[in-house]
């Protein structure tokens, strides 16, 4: 027993200390959360959010905590109308939630080796510089960088954060499940909460386009999720795509409907199977009976997408509205084709390349599409099953042709999701029994082979 007992008065001080010094800060911290929660409501709101956060670094550690973080603030990303603090109205509740997340990260990266990905950060790095540049020329600099900022914060802050983590692979299928999970739940607000003009519906979305886009990249991550679960819960992978499928239905968003049609031939071209063939051929014929009768059924359903990609409902107005706004950014581009005239002016363009393009010019968006490129790159070397993490980015790069939205979280944590895995990962050797458990929510870092 003797052996075990600290030897010296030294070593009998840094025991004592190393188990009374957390007690004696956790009471403070206490002591300092009871006194902000009596200074208003939102000083309790932020005393139980501190309480909670640290209750669960203490009982997971941080690497825990922060994987917890993740999977609500991925799962909440497609509900972006959620904004708890009025005052913070760029930020919704999971970009809270998901900084929280990358805060608790910080320690655990502490050491890594820097990510070698040079493509990805060379097309970042030429954004930003052309970015700041165009800004400063441009007749609102201040305007123009905080769109600027914006824009670096949200495609840049997650995938070099993940690159860094590298966690166990199966951290990836449960963040891919929490995103369809977070789309199921939009659709259950869509109808109750989420109905807007003209019959369309947006759950928590800010837009019915933002319902739509979230759901098709929902979508596109279920033929990943069908290769890496188990096949015991396969079925949840089906109701995940129908749920998803219905999210871009009811939305009325016609690019989110004709890029998901894309994602299903892409996806019976990646498995080169005859059999995935015709089973999505039989499958369609039930959904081809439903989108018909729907879209016969008058003026109530020419809101659906289907609907509204044939000119029904609101289809006209938006066209118009469309039209100017590219007409605004294009002319913009022809102005400054160049190095553009910075992002405060031009972000409305239903098309993020002409978007870029007017905002940063052909310099800047060149930056922009090899930073956009080396993202389906990445995914693109992975073996199989991980392989099929390109689809939901091969779909945002097909949509973005036909929507606004840049740089937000409910895309980028989608997209970020294959630099979680080394660029050299080995293929599974089993990738039909991969394991699903609870633990891996607290589960610490594993060295891949």
């Amino acid at each position: 027993m003797t052996l075990l007992q600290p030897r010296s008065v030294g070593e009998r001080t840094r025991a004592v200390l190393a188990f009374v010094g957390p007690v004696v800060l956790v009471a403070a911290l206490m002591v300092m959360l009871l006194g902000i929660s009596m200074t208003s409501t939102v000083g309790a709101a932020f005393a139980v959010v501190l309480a909670v956060g640290l209750c669960l670094v203490l009982a997971a550690g941080f690497e825990g905590a922060a994987i917890t973080l993740f999977v609500i603030g991925i799962a909440l990303s497609p509900l972006d109308r959620l904004r708890p603090v009025a005052a913070l109205s760029f930020a919704s509740l999971s970009d809270l939630i998901l900084y929280a997340a990358l805060g608790l990260l910080v320690p655990v990266l502490i050491g890594r080796p820097f990510p070698r990905e040079v493509l990805y950060y060379a097309g970042a790095g030429g954004l930003l510089v052309v970015g700041i540049i165009s800004s400063v020329l441009s007749t609102d600099p201040a305007g123009s960088l905080a769109f600027l900022v914006r824009l670096l914060i949200g495609a840049l802050v997650l995938p070099f954060m993940f690159s860094m983590w590298k966690p166990r692979r199966e951290i990836v299928v449960v963040f891919a499940v929490s995103y369809v999970a977070g789309n199921l739940l939009n659709l259950f607000f869509a109808y109750t909460v989420g109905v807007v003009d003209f019959g369309r519906r947006l759950g928590y979305s800010t837009h019915p386009n933002v319902m739509g886009l979230a759901a098709m990249l929902g979508f596109a991550l279920t033929p990943f999720l069908w290769a890496t679960i188990p096949k015991a819960y396969r079925w949840m992978v089906l109701v995940g795509a129908a749920g998803c499928g219905m999210g871009v239905w009811v939305s009325g968003s016609r690019a989110a409907l004709l890029v998901l049609a894309a994602v299903v031939a892409l996806y019976v071209v990646f498995s080169r199977s005859v059999g995935v063939a015709v089973a999505l051929f039989g499958a369609s014929i039930p959904v081809m009976y439903y989108v018909a009768q729907a879209y016969l059924n008058g003026d109530d359903a020419s809101n659906n997408a289907l609907g509204r990609l044939f000119g029904g409902g609101s289809a006209g107005g938006s066209d118009l509205e469309r039209e100017a706004l590219a007409q605004k950014a294009w002319d913009a581009f022809m102005h400054h084709p160049v190095l553009g005239q910075g992002l405060a002016e031009v972000m409305e363009a239903h098309n993020i390349y002409l978007q870029i393009g007017a905002a940063v010019g052909v310099v800047g968006g060149a930056f922009y599409l090899l930073m956009l490129g080396s993202v389906l790159l990445r995914a693109a070397r992975l073996p199989q099953p991980y392989v099929l993490l390109v689809l939901p980015g091969m779909g945002y790069a097909m949509i973005g042709a036909m929507t606004t939205i840049l740089w937000d979280r409910y895309v980028w944590c989608v997209l970020a999701l294959a630099f979680l895995l080394p660029a050299a990962l080995k293929p599974d050797e089993d990738t039909e029994d991969l394991p699903l458990t609870p633990a891996l929510v607290t589960s610490g870092p594993q060295e891949l082979p």
